[in-house]
């Protein structure tokens, strides 16, 4: 499994964390263009991926959700920890930077 297939693995999966079906579409066509396009400007495409998992977790996190969601595991033990008025942003942002922190380091792992 080389880098590229991994990085895409990686895209595909973060653009399923996107809540509109129409945008999960677009970008994802336009996040794959990005990681094939990266070996062309001598880019490393994992942190590319990487990239686009910070910018869906904060686009998910900004977008309004009509029913509430209760959090459970990690993000409500964020949620406890971190605590004030944007509490539940801080949290999920800091799930998802651990999560990709996590599969970054298993795929650079696999990599080897």
């Amino acid at each position: 499994m080389n880098r590229l297939t991994v990085a895409l693995a990686l895209v595909r999966c973060t653009a399923a964390l996107l809540p509109d079906p129409e945008q999960r579409a677009r970008h994802l066509e336009q996040w794959r263009a990005d990681v094939r396009g990266a070996a062309e400007l001598d880019l490393s495409p994992l942190r590319i991926a990487a990239g686009t998992a910070v910018a869906a977790a904060l686009m998910t996190v900004t977008t309004r959700k009509e029913t509430p969601v209760l959090p459970i595991g990690p993000l409500a033990l964020a949620l406890r920890l971190v605590g004030g008025r944007t509490a539940r942003r801080r949290a999920v942002t800091l799930a998802a930077l651990s999560g990709m922190a996590l599969l970054s380091g298993l795929g650079l792992l696999l990599a080897q």
